[in-house]
């Protein structure tokens, strides 16, 4: 038995060593990311008849502690028609829900993407939150 003991030392070491590092790793990437706004939810109507009004709900959050301001703009992709715009001040850790109408007349029969998205504050890196898109079956 006195012959492994060495060897089982070094490798115990050696592994938690890279263990050690790839947690050290981890920690580093999780604590650069810094979140901001976010668009915490967005509803649509699956399908709407042409010529109808489509409310076009949207939650958007602060990640943050301190109050901030964003834009909101939502579009429908297909048309470029700018759905809705606004400015919002979000207190710490808030969220605030915004309603926009969608005047569906004059447009064809189809599937129409509605993009929501709330501009990035100072200092934000966590992005991948701040863009949502969901698809609206338009049928006669």
């Amino acid at each position: 038995m006195k012959y492994y003991k060495k060897p089982v030392t070094i490798v115990f070491l050696f592994v938690a060593s890279l263990l050690g590092i790839g947690l050290s790793y981890c920690f580093a990437q999780a604590e650069s990311e810094v979140h901001g706004v976010a668009i915490v939810s967005m509803d649509v109507p699956l399908s709407v008849s042409i010529g109808k009004k489509v409310n076009i709900e949207i939650v958007v959050g602060n990640e943050q502690k301190t109050k901030v301001a964003t834009i909101l703009t939502v579009t429908c992709h297909e048309t470029g028609q700018q759905i809705g715009r606004e400015a919002l001040n979000l207190d710490g850790s808030s969220s605030k829900k915004i309603v926009y109408t969608w005047n569906t007349g004059g447009l064809k029969e189809g599937t129409y993407r509605i993009h929501a998205e709330v501009e990035k504050i100072p200092g934000e890196t966590d992005v991948d939150d701040n863009v949502k898109h969901l698809e609206v079956a338009l049928v006669r």
